[in-house]
């Protein structure tokens, strides 16, 4: 028995309960496994120790989709250990029940076993399965990888009694095994389909994720969740889910899981200090009292003013986030936080309230808070337009910038080089692209427009979702987030018709158009503009660029409108591949 280590854990519990109040107030953690992914912000030895989390890096030997890695440290290799994919072996995705593979995994599990005793054996991201001889024996379908892995980690098990093995329910190992597998087997299930910002229990498929579960527990006695805690396509977004996440938690234990990951962000989110620490103390104890621990860590990082209306503020919206039925999903536009948690008038007053008590503070956290609510209000003032909340008054046909834009993009700018923080999503985008979009789209772009708000009819079909038309003329511009202020057009080509008896006496020269390129997302520049007007039409071929995210296309109009202007916007021909259009503001001036 290992006194000194006994004693080094019973002292720690003691700083846990000293330091952090109640939450770690009880002898059994909710679960066994416990971490928060935040490692800006908790990647340290202090933070492990002070909040009883799991360390990913000292945890696992191995995680995620990363067995690539320790093949590519290899001088050679043997072409069967990649999948047998339509008669040929393909290098993206692994065959797992070859030998040689098993051999590579081996030497590296003898490497770090003295360090690590969990290991995450996952196929590649993608839908690739093996359909060699001996994989099809051991069980594998063309969408199924779930034998063939499941052999493998059998053997591994059976071999290393005390390392743990896990792969991930996901994919083409989303099914659970047929047999029972043996204790030092476990599984990662992720919770993406489920991600809707609502609780688990009120679920329209709520009996699909109860399946799942029960399913993978009676298959493992180690069933690990991966859940999600921010809004990846823009991580300014306060998404204050722990009310929910706190339920969710709950029902998790209820259905067998004895391990939570919260996926975070590894560059900075908002708030997330807050969330990181909050989070970890709800995976100790899911009964601890929320909105206490909530004040008190930021009692624990903010100035006390600053705590006092920053903690109000989130409480405030973690309430209208748990308690309003709309949905949220981890990939949202503005229209999403404003309907499900955040008005603009809560925003706005907020801004303004942290504004005035921290203008000279150069304290980090309150900077780092002060940059993402900035963030938030251009956002909110670029999606409102015309509004009370909008960016800009308009005078008939012209567009009039109110001066506080101005302000905050210098505001904005000032926080991200006193802060050092460039990204705002999980695909990287840059503040300072940000800014430059501000400046060029919307600050030098046309001031008059013929078009704005004028009416005019959709004559294509509009994908669900996607069926505001009023995105093409209200002065809403698109940066490069297709989430938010672009029609985008999927089902078929966009066609319009204007009615141009308001144009016609008003010597129209030009019409332009705003496009984005994202092939992540299989959106693409159209292929070709068709104008027609009586018996006169114009054929604009747009030229093929992967290196330009977004344009705008103009078309000098030299023939004479007559009662109406057809306008016809081609998706780009990508034969079985469905390619998507999407389009912003439509000048015409």
């Amino acid at each position: 028995m290992n006194l000194k280590l006994i004693a080094y854990q019973i002292g720690l519990l003691i700083f846990s309960f000293m330091s952090i109040g109640t939450s770690f107030a009880q002898k059994e953690p909710s679960f066994t496994y416990r971490e928060t992914y935040f490692p800006l912000v908790n990647n340290t030895e202090n933070f492990h120790e002070k909040y009883l989390t799991q360390s990913l890096d000292n945890y696992w030997g191995l995680w995620g989709h990363n067995l690539p890695k320790w093949i590519d440290c290899e001088e050679e290799v043997d072409e069967d250990i990649y999948a047998l994919v339509n008669g040929k072996r393909n290098k993206d995705q692994f065959c797992f029940s070859s030998k040689d593979l098993k051999k590579i995994i081996e030497q590296n599990i003898e490497i770090k076993k003295e360090d690590h005793k969990h290991f995450m054996i996952s196929p590649n991201d993608n839908t690739l399965v093996c359909l060699c001889d001996k994989c099809k024996k051991i069980g594998n379908t063309s969408t199924s990888a779930t034998p063939a892995v499941f052999y493998l980690l059998n053997e591994l098990a059976d071999d290393y009694k005390n390392i743990n093995f896990f792969t991930t329910a996901y994919l083409t190992t989303k099914e659970p095994p047929a047999k029972q597998q043996i204790e030092n087997i476990g599984v990662f299930y992720s919770t993406i389909n489920f991600q809707q910002g609502k609780l688990y229990e009120a679920l329209p498929n709520k009996k699909e994720l109860i399946k799942d579960l029960n399913d993978w527990s009676s298959k493992v006695n180690q069933l690990y969740v991966w859940e999600y805690a921010l809004n990846y396509d823009n991580y300014f977004d306060f998404y204050p889910n722990l009310f929910t996440l706190q339920e969710n938690l709950k029902f998790l234990k209820k259905y067998h899981v004895n391990g939570v990951f919260i996926n975070g962000s590894e560059s900075y989110s908002v708030l997330q200090d807050i969330k990181s620490a909050v989070s970890a103390r709800l995976l100790y104890n899911v009964n601890t009292n929320l909105e206490n621990t909530i004040v008190e860590e930021f009692e624990n990082r903010y100035p006390p003013k600053i705590a006092s209306i920053a903690s109000k503020f989130y409480l405030a919206i973690s309430e209208s986030f748990f308690k309003t039925k709309s949905e949220i999903g981890i990939y949202a536009n503005i229209n999403s936080a404003k309907y499900k948690y955040l008005t603009p008038k809560i925003l706005f007053n907020f801004q303004e309230d942290l504004e005035e008590l921290s203008t000279n503070l150069l304290h980090e956290n309150t900077l780092k808070l002060r940059l993402a609510i900035t963030f938030m209000k251009l956002e909110y003032m670029r999606t409102h337009c015309n509004n009370e909340f909008g960016y800009f008054k308009k005078n008939e046909n012209e567009i009039i910038i109110k001066p506080e834009v101005f302000e905050l993009l210098t505001e904005l700018e000032k926080l991200t080089q006193l802060t050092n923080i460039k990204t705002y999503n999980e695909q990287g985008f840059t503040i300072d692209d940000y800014i430059k979009n501000w400046r060029k789209e919307i600050l030098n772009q046309d001031k008059i427009n013929l078009f704005l708000n004028l009416d005019f009819e959709v004559i294509s079909n509009l994908d669900q979702g996607y069926d505001d038309k009023s995105i093409l003329n209200d002065a809403c511009y698109g940066f490069l987030d297709y989430n938010n202020n672009w029609l985008i057009n999927s089902i078929d080509h966009l066609e319009l018709k204007i009615s141009t008896s308001k144009l016609k006496d008003l010597n129209c020269k030009k019409i332009k158009f705003g496009f984005l390129n994202d092939p992540a997302h299989q959106i693409y520049f159209p292929e070709e503009i068709i104008l027609t007007s009586g018996n006169k039409n114009i054929t604009y071929h747009l030229a093929k660029s992967e290196n330009l995210e977004k344009t705008q296309i103009e078309i000098p109009l030299d023939f004479d409108l007559t009662e109406k202007l057809i306008v016809k916007i081609k998706r780009l021909d990508l034969g079985k591949e469905r390619s998507q259009i999407a389009t912003d503001e439509i000048i015409i001036n």
